[in-house]
């Protein structure tokens, strides 16, 4: 069976769980103020080139999402994203449990653009409606996009501008890191918003994302709200440990997502190549093809994959590929179909 049904699909990276087995007969203290938690947020520091930052390990992407939204809000406030944003129909509500409502923009991509949001914003000028604090973006997008250093800067200058904090979803962001389309580095993300996350568990880790504060205003009590929406680990020198042995080693965060970007790479040209038709164009580590019923079922007794709705008659099928993918795996998947 091919495989490419998400990428969180196996336990670790092999050094990861070789970092956590040498650290089983140790004793540490809790809640982050741990020596590898310290250590991994030093080391943060040093991939972002940025000191003045604040660095949180949480579980996951939703708790990095609630906390992301969360931080520096009030009840009357709302976060603006786009409709197919991953806050929006894949969080079962947890945004909206913390009394923060989302906002929402139809998109022709999965991106959002200074135009859509001064278009959005010009809405919000009563006091029958709430009042927009936050923008939501996540890099990549649902659609596997990657966003430019242009349009982050052109989306963060208009937040800026509007008094609005920019928080990016980096779930995937190792993904967009190693993508050809990207024209920055890791050290220039604290400059292109107030706060976003680096994410582990679809880039090899265990579990875990960690959790990046720039701007100063979101900082305060920040260990308080992740303590009481019940995502502050006892255990956080595991996810520390963990993002201590990949930023370690120079590139180390990029490099599981790089091998995940070539195989994706090889994959998309592979159907294009035997006329099958892109859905969206192809910038990342996931490709999206659509195929027929007949497509699909034939598929289906050799490869996992996800379906991602409709378009042009034919169902938009989606296959991801991860730091493990394998040149023979891709090979073999294509010679199949």
């Amino acid at each position: 069976m091919y495989f490419f049904l998400n990428d969180y699909n196996d336990i670790a990276r092999p050094e990861i769980i070789e970092a956590l087995v040498k650290a089983k007969d140790e004793y540490n203290v809790g809640y982050g103020f741990d020596n590898h938690s310290e250590n991994a947020r030093n080391l943060i520091k040093k991939a972002l080139k940025n000191e003045n930052i604040d660095i949180h390990f949480v579980p996951g992407g939703t708790p990095a999402n609630v906390l992301g939204v969360a931080c520096g809000m009030k009840q009357e406030n709302s976060v603006i994203a786009a409709t197919s944003g991953h806050i929006q129909d894949h969080e079962a509500g947890s945004i909206e449990a913390t009394s923060i409502k989302i906002e929402t923009i139809k998109t022709p991509t999965g991106k959002l653009t200074r135009k859509l949001l001064e278009e959005k914003l010009a809405n919000f000028n009563s006091e029958l409606v709430t009042v927009p604090k936050k923008v939501y973006i996540s890099n990549t997008t649902e659609l596997g996009e990657v966003y430019t250093k242009k349009e982050l800067e052109d989306i963060y200058n208009f937040c800026k501008e509007n008094n609005l904090y920019l928080f990016i979803d980096g779930a995937r962001l190792a993904a967009a890191l190693a993508s050809e389309k990207c024209d920055y580095q890791i050290s220039d993300l604290s400059k292109l918003c107030d706060i976003f996350y680096l994410g582990g568990t679809k880039n090899g880790l265990m579990l875990g994302e960690a959790l990046v504060i720039v701007n100063d205003e979101l900082k305060k009590n920040f260990i308080n709200l992740q303590k009481q929406k019940g995502y502050l680990l006892a255990k956080s020198f595991v996810p520390g440990i963990m993002f201590e042995t990949v930023f370690k080693k120079e590139n180390g965060y990029v490099d599981g997502a790089t091998n995940a970007y070539k195989m994706a790479k090889k994959l998309a040209q592979g159907f294009v190549d035997k006329e099958y038709e892109l859905a969206y164009p192809f910038e990342s580590n996931q490709v999206f093809v659509k195929l027929s019923d007949s497509e699909i079922d034939k598929f289906k007794d050799f490869a996992a994959f996800e379906l991602m709705g409709d378009m042009d008659g034919k169902k938009i099928a989606r296959f991801v590929t991860t730091y493990r993918t394998s040149i023979e795996e891709v090979d073999g998947f294509l010679s199949k179909i």
